[in-house]
């Protein structure tokens, strides 16, 4: 089974993409846990079908959003975060984002081609490990839902 969904515009659920995915969300759980009875039309029997969602493929504004991480800015990298290579336009006041040859492995081709890149060659090594990712996201707090914004007037 394949999914595919198109969330943009001026309307888009931004930070609330989890209660705009709920439905979704219960359905996955549903596939996973229990499964749903469906008929193979071959076979010409019913069995227990049980899916899971494998993968996601999304810009980085959507990843923004799904992961709840800010993507904008000098630290837009979750991965590198404080560490990231940027590089401020002078005329476009842009950021862009270097430096990412250091996630290859160390005898990458790619590692040594000076001109080009940015002229420089490549030693820097990726600077996490999976036990780093894994410490850094086990303790996150996650609040599912829209919060409630406050009109600033007490009840009397």
């Amino acid at each position: 089974m394949m999914l595919s969904m198109m969330i943009s515009g001026l309307r888009q659920p931004r930070n609330d993409i989890d209660v705009y995915l709920s439905p979704l969300i219960e359905d996955l759980r549903l596939l996973w846990d229990e499964g749903v009875e469906v008929f193979d039309a071959h076979e010409k029997a019913n069995f227990n079908l049980r899916a899971m969602l494998f993968c996601t493929i999304n810009d980085y504004p959507t990843y923004g959003n799904l992961s709840g991480y800010i993507v904008k800015g000098h630290h837009a990298c979750p991965i590198c975060k404080e560490n990231t290579s940027y590089h401020q336009l002078k005329y476009g006041r842009e950021t862009c984002y270097i430096g990412h040859r250091k996630f290859l492995k160390r005898n990458h081709p790619y590692r040594r081609l000076n001109k080009a890149f940015n002229g420089c060659q490549k030693d820097r090594t990726a600077p996490l490990t999976g036990d780093k990712v894994y410490n850094r996201v086990s303790n996150i707090e996650v609040n599912y839902g829209k919060t409630v914004k406050h009109s600033g007037v007490k009840n009397i």
